[in-house]
């Protein structure tokens, strides 16, 4: 893995006054970036902020209040709204997950089970609170005593969930009442902590935890970014890649590649970075491979009504647009009744299939892509966004499906995000425009 990393850099040390030096050095111990990267960052800083082009020309007074209170301040942001259990992640969005769902709805079924089975142990284990009628208020009963609230008995307590006849609540370990309900949904992130990153070149594709009112925010598509995360330490090997995320994820979200050195910033590109093995392994996968990619990674499940199924694995493949449609259609499997489309082909896989069925591989867009990551248009040099129309290049991350057509199973997509840039993209005129006319 040394030999392959290109992002590993040397260290070198700088001439710094002394006491600054010390404060670059316990920076780079705790960020486990090393020396030399921690003072490039530095030197802009105080570049940008305080018009400083020749650092060395500077009091050493001066340079050690500039470096005190710069690191006193990526201190804080880096824990904000959620103490030290935090870490700094590098890399890129690649996708976002065509459903939501609870994130509580286990705690609400075990606990109703647990109610069920014995409620005098669920109550007195903590495991839930019970709603009573107090006068013209709902009281909680809790293994630690009665919580009161200002809750009317006319209306349907609002941290409450029913059972039969009666109204429970979920407890945290302190014994406080907190909401039954956590919707969230699963955003795709390309990278890792920025030490193993940067110094291992361990680089791994993850699922960010984003609940209540940050699941429906968008996202820029293959742009380097550093994120604000809680890594998990779950044992459960179904959920090792989440990471966990607070109410302030997109205050901390930066679209930046300042963390990488100018030499090494062409490689974050997506059109190397999504398809290089040595960043990717077994990620990227070519158009004409997904049908044995399907075959050979699929996951198969027996499904609540008993019949088995199977789910593809999530890749990343490139092609040439050959359709698209960006007008909404109806869609009943969609979790907004709504989905969008495009096409993509190879010379590899038309080759493959001569003139027969599957020289192309439909992909399915649904609403949460196309509302959250602008799957049909690229960004220009002047930073306008544009659609792009048939024939362009794009990069597609999503789940392999297999549909039939004609008696011949064939791979599909499951787009969750897309990406198109203006190298490699033609603009299209109209929005829903397929006709000859998108290419004046």
């Amino acid at each position: 893995m040394e030999e392959k990393n290109p992002f590993k850099q040397e260290k070198k040390n700088d001439e710094w006054p002394e006491e600054v030096l010390k404060r670059l050095q316990m920076q780079a111990e705790r960020t486990g970036e090393n020396l030399e990267k921690v003072t490039e960052s530095f030197i802009k800083h105080i570049a940008e902020v305080y018009n400083c082009d020749d650092w060395s020309a500077e009091d050493a007074d001066l340079l050690v209040d500039w470096s005190e209170s710069y690191f006193i301040q990526d201190r804080r942001t880096t824990v904000s709204g959620s103490g030290s259990n935090l870490s700094t992640y590098v890399g890129e969005f690649v996708g976002v997950d065509m459903k939501e769902a609870d994130r509580r709805g286990w705690f609400v079924r075990s606990a109703t089970q647990k109610w069920q089975d014995n409620a005098n142990a669920a109550l007195s284990d903590g495991v839930v609170g019970h709603y009573l009628k107090e006068g013209s208020f709902w009281h909680i009963n809790t293994a630690n005593g009665v919580v009161a609230t200002e809750e009317s008995i006319e209306e349907a307590p609002s941290l409450g969930f029913r059972v039969g006849n009666e109204w429970l609540c979920l407890l945290s370990r302190a014994g406080k009442p907190y909401p039954h309900t956590s919707i969230g949904r699963y955003y795709y992130f390309l990278g890792n902590e920025k030490s193993e990153f940067i110094n291992n070149g361990d680089i791994r594709l993850w699922r960010l935890d984003l609940t209540d009112d940050n699941r429906n925010v968008g996202v820029k598509i293959g742009v380097p970014c550093t994120i604000q995360v809680r890594p998990n330490t779950s044992t459960n090997e179904e959920y090792k890649d989440v990471l966990g995320t607070n109410y302030s994820f997109f205050d901390s979200l930066s679209y930046t590649d300042t963390w990488l050195p100018e030499g090494l910033k062409p490689l974050l590109k997506p059109f190397k970075y999504w398809t290089d093995s040595d960043f990717v392994e077994d990620l990227y996968v070519p158009l004409d491979e997904l049908h044995e990619a399907f075959e050979s990674r699929k996951r198969t499940f027996t499904g609540r009504d008993g019949n088995a199924g199977a789910a593809g694995p999530l890749i990343i493949t490139k092609g040439s647009v050959s359709r698209l449609s960006t007008e909404a259609r109806d869609n009943e499997y969609d979790e907004d009744k709504r989905g969008y489309s495009l096409s993509l082909t190879s010379l590899a896989l038309e080759a493959q299939h001569g003139n027969g069925n599957g020289g192309e591989v439909m992909c399915w867009v649904g609403s949460a892509c196309h509302d959250l990551t602008s799957p049909f248009t690229f960004t220009d040099v002047d930073d306008e966004k544009w659609g792009y129309a048939e024939k362009s290049t794009v990069l597609v991350f999503g789940r392999i499906g297999l549909s039939m057509r004609d008696g011949e199973a064939l791979p599909n997509l499951k787009v969750m995000g897309v990406y198109a840039n203006n190298r490699r993209s033609r603009r299209r005129v109209g929005g829903g425009d397929t006709g000859s006319n998108q290419f004046e």
